[in-house]
């Protein structure tokens, strides 16, 4: 028996976190006797989820599995009528470390950078989802620990915001073409390299995120809205009450994403009315420097001609009076007398 430990529903999608979506569309393709039970504790476990409880006869104890390779392993050597990835050759299935590899090097960083390192998304979305879902103080704890964890993540490789989001770019056209007018990557089945991509790009699609470049790209690709689209609404459907709950919250969100673009384009406006004052002060700065210079350059050279003047004058004065305290020099007035 397996019970698969997830985030809850949010924003049209069956759960809010990537990885979570990956395991369920992976359970769901081959049908997998799994239970999913969405939760909001997860210091129960392991800290986070997903995660598998697999509960084996005569164990007290159930295995654990975070993995989604392992979990992937499971599901494709498991004893049940509908085996994954089973119709894959053996060059397909080679792929799946190369796709793996690529989602993991040039999307996911940016995915992360999105939800957590954005100022208008984490505002708008990813705070207050977390802090209304999780109990007040630990949604507080959740989040901050997680926001270090991914900041760590993403400053051990020295990118910045827009190399992110260029390679994400990059791997979401990459993805359209592999796909092409099919209806999965492999043909009409899905497989596990589909649960992989499905779990990343549906969260970017669906979030009412107000920094929404990246959104806007993959919205762009028909193909691969389609794809998400589709397995959402034939493997992962949601139950009437999400969807029920989700219509009086979606209001509430896009609100929110509508005042996170309007602060946003309120900060970039400021900015660039700063900017031709801040070139104006630089310029003052720079005549300012250069009158200095120019300053001290007369004072350097012509600073001892006039010194020298001065010194002379104050040195015949100072003398002259000298000899006059003194009596070496008189001065004699003669009246003339007028001889009778």
């Amino acid at each position: 028996m397996m019970e698969l430990y997830i985030w809850p529903s949010e924003f049209g999608l069956p759960s809010v976190d990537p990885q979570c979506l990956q395991f369920m569309a992976c359970a769901k393709f081959c049908a997998a006797p799994i239970t999913v039970v969405p939760s909001t504790s997860p210091w129960k476990f392991n800290g986070s989820f997903p995660l598998v409880a697999i509960k084996r006869e005569g164990r007290s104890k159930p295995d654990y599995v975070a993995d989604f390779d392992s979990f992937a392993e499971i599901l494709r050597t498991s004893a049940q009528d509908v085996i994954l990835d089973s119709e894959l050759t053996a060059a397909q299935r080679s792929e799946f470390d190369a796709y793996s590899s690529m989602m993991l090097q040039s999307f996911y960083p940016a995915l992360l950078y999105l939800l957590w390192l954005d100022r208008w998304n984490y505002e708008a979305v990813t705070s207050p989802w977390f802090s209304t879902t999780l109990f007040f103080p630990y949604g507080l704890y959740y989040l901050e620990k997680h926001r270090m964890k991914v900041k760590a993540y993403i400053d051990a490789r020295g990118r910045s915001e827009k190399s992110l989001l260029l390679d994400a770019m990059t791997t979401i056209s990459l993805l359209s073409a592999k796909l092409g007018d099919n209806k999965y990557f492999y043909g009409d089945k899905p497989s596990s390299l589909d649960a992989l991509i499905f779990g990343y790009l549906a969260p970017i699609m669906k979030m009412p995120l107000p920094s929404d470049r990246l959104q806007q790209h993959l919205l762009s690709f028909a193909n691969l809205v389609r794809f998400v689209e589709s397995i959402i609404s034939i493997y992962l459907p949601l139950t009437d009450s999400q969807l029920r709950l989700q219509s009086v919250s979606r209001d509430v969100w896009f609100k929110r994403r509508t005042r996170a673009q309007k602060a946003a384009e309120r900060l970039n406006i400021k900015k660039q009315t700063a900017e031709p004052e801040e070139a104006v002060s630089q310029m003052n700065f720079a005549f300012s420097l250069s009158r200095t210079i120019l300053s001290l350059f007369f004072i350097k050279f012509f600073t001892p001609l006039r010194d020298t003047v001065l010194f002379a004058f104050a040195a015949v004065t100072l003398s002259l009076l000298f000899a006059v305290h003194t009596g070496l020099v008189a001065f004699q007035t003669s009246d003339e007398e007028t001889e009778e």
